[in-house]
């Protein structure tokens, strides 16, 4: 039985993965399986799996229908059988100390979850984010998730039972707040926690995120995602946290991408009380300007502003890099 089950759901990645599954085969921890789970790829995703799963025996390939990311995940840990689990997305990566790190740590303090720091980065840019909770009681990490803490599978190493002994299962049909919801269903239960000041795991910023598509399905799914969330973690203190949080979710994927969807005035109509809300928000100050301003109707204005100034902070970005790069030379 390997130590530690790597599940990599896949859909459509074929100019991506490369990248993400070197890196896990580069780890200098080897006792692992690596799942990749082919999530009904009409790419070549399925033949390059293939191709991996040849050159290395610790490599277990599955191709099923396509039905979401949650649905991957699951059938990943029905196939996994290490005594911990971890989750990779195969447009990511990750430093090759990271998993022997995360085992020392997860087997020395006897840990359920063991929690580690994480790069955030783009092509031209990287920063690290400290994922240290102020206290590694279950119940306490359980409002840092809604504060401080993100809710990534990625950067934490969990004990495969866990999932079993509490009939924890990745939530289907929804988008974008899978992790944070399992991870919550989890925490609402009294593991062992532990931390390992590694930045592991290589998050890569997609631009095409700001482009994303968004109708009234969108904002009714992630109505419904508040709706489960005040549903788990009813009876419990941080309810009201996670519902505020939630909210603001609701309203800042709104405004992102909701361009091609909203006018001013519907903006306007259904988010106006958020106003208030504005200045709590994990925002610059130049993207809360907008907000407030499409809050009180000019919406389409204001998100025209942001994205202008986005393309212009990323031409910056380029030229930068291309000067670093120039000066190496």
């Amino acid at each position: 039985m390997p130590a530690i089950s790597i599940i990599v759901p896949i859909y459509n990645m074929e100019h991506l993965m490369r990248r993400c599954i070197d890196s896990l085969l580069a780890q200098t921890f080897t006792d692992y399986e690596l799942l990749l789970i082919d999530d009904g790829s009409k790419d070549d995703s399925w033949s390059i799996c293939q191709e991996y799963a040849r050159k290395d025996a610790r490599i277990g390939i599955y191709h099923k229908e396509n039905g979401g990311l949650s649905d991957a995940r699951n059938y990943g840990l029905s196939k996994a059988i290490g005594k911990y689990t971890i989750f990779a997305d195969p447009d990511d990566w990750v430093s090759p100390e990271g998993l022997d790190r995360l085992y020392a740590t997860a087997e020395r303090e006897q840990a359920d979850m063991t929690m580690c720091d994480l790069y955030r980065e783009d092509e031209y840019s990287r920063h690290y984010v400290c994922q240290r909770p102020q206290s590694l009681q279950a119940a306490e990490v359980l409002k840092e998730l809604f504060a401080n803490i993100e809710g990534f599978t990625v950067n934490k190493l969990i004990r495969r039972d866990v999932y079993t002994r509490f009939d924890i299962s990745y939530p289907k049909g929804i988008y974008g707040c899978e992790d944070q919801y399992t991870m919550a269903a989890i925490l609402l239960h009294d593991i062992k926690i532990a931390y390992e000041p590694v930045a592991f795991y290589h998050y890569m910023y997609n631009s095409a995120s700001l482009t994303r598509h968004y109708d009234e399905r969108t904002y009714e799914m992630d109505m419904r995602v508040l709706e489960m969330f005040r549903t788990l973690l009813e009876g419990n203190a941080t309810q009201q946290l996670a519902v505020t949080y939630q909210e603001n979710a609701v309203f800042t994927r709104a405004f992102w991408n909701g361009r091609g969807y909203y006018s001013s005035a519907a903006f306007k109509q259904r988010f106006a009380p958020f106003r208030d809300r504005v200045s709590s928000l994990n925002e610059m100050t130049v993207v809360k300007g907008c907000m407030v301003a499409a809050c009180r109707g000019w919406y389409q204005s204001a998100i025209k502003l942001v994205l202008f100034l986005f393309k212009v902070k990323q031409i910056i970005k380029r030229i930068k890099s291309f000067v670093a790069y120039s000066g190496k030379v």
